[in-house]
């Protein structure tokens, strides 16, 4: 990885650390909404019955 790279992923980091500090966000909170969103958008690669695997869930 060169310098600039370096750079770039360290000023990365602190703004999201930033960002998560003024939102009042946790790196979790962050991730679980993001993958709770995947699934809700690639939930039609599911099908009935492996949907009926899933009773707690509304689809």
């Amino acid at each position: 990885m060169s310098e600039k790279e370096k750079t770039i992923e360290k000023e990365r980091k602190a703004v999201l650390t930033l960002l998560l500090q003024k939102t009042g966000l946790t790196y979790k909170d962050l991730v679980n909404a993001q993958v709770g969103m995947w699934m809700a958008g690639n939930i039609d690669l599911l099908s009935e019955q492996e949907k009926q695997m899933f009773p707690n869930l509304a689809f």
